[in-house]
C-alpha cells in the first residue's frame, strides 16, 4: 500500500469534479470506448483524492462507495491504463515496481520518494527543469523525471534519524 503524500493539494471543487467527469465521458465516446460505472468510479476516486494514490486505496474507496459491486485490482488497473491512454492520469512507478497515480490536471512533474517513510512529494517545476538541463548539458542525458521518483530521505525522517 502507498504512503501519503506531502503535497497536500486542496480538494477539487464540485464544479471541477463535474467538469472532469464530463471530460472523461467525452473522451471515452470520442475514442469508441464504453462509459462504464466502474471506469467512472476509478476516476472519481482520483478526483476525490486529488493527490498521489495507489491501486489498493482506489479499490478501497470504490468498495466503500459501492459495497455491492464486485470490483478487484484487475478492474482498477485496466481502468487506470485506459485513463492514462486518454491523458487523464499519470503513473509514477517506484523502483520496486509499485505505482501511484495522480490526475494529469497538475501537469507532468517529478517526484521525490522518501526511502524511510514512503511519502511522496512533487518536485518544483523549476528545480526539475534545472536538474534536467544540468544532466543534459554535462552528460548528454535526457532524464524522465515525470514517471519515476528520485529516492532519498525526507526532511522529517532526516531529523528523526539525526536525533
Amino acid at each position: 500500500m502507498c504512503q501519503g503524500s506531502m503535497t497536500a493539494r486542496p480538494p477539487l471543487s464540485e464544479a471541477e469534479r463535474r467538469a472532469e467527469r464530463r471530460r472523461l465521458k467525452t473522451l471515452l465516446c470520442e475514442r469508441g470506448y464504453s462509459v462504464t460505472a466502474r471506469r467512472s468510479a476509478v476516476y472519481d476516486a482520483l478526483l476525490q483524492k486529488n493527490d498521489h494514490i495507489c491501486v489498493e486505496h482506489i479499490l478501497e474507496d470504490i468498495q466503500k462507495t459501492h459495497p455491492s459491486w464486485r470490483v478487484n485490482k484487475t478492474t482498477v488497473y485496466r481502468a487506470l491504463d485506459l485513463l492514462q491512454e486518454l491523458g487523464l492520469v499519470y503513473e509514477m512507478r517506484q523502483d520496486d515496481g509499485r505505482a501511484q497515480y495522480e490526475l494529469a490536471l497538475h501537469g507532468l512533474h517529478g517526484h521525490l520518494l522518501c526511502g524511510v517513510c514512503g511519502r511522496v512529494q512533487d518536485i518544483d517545476a523549476d528545480v526539475m527543469s534545472a536538474i534536467q538541463r544540468e544532466l543534459h548539458a554535462k552528460q548528454g542525458f535526457e532524464a524522465d523525471l515525470g514517471n519515476h521518483a528520485l529516492v532519498g530521505i525526507c526532511a522529517q525522517c532526516a531529523l528523526r534519524l539525526a536525533s
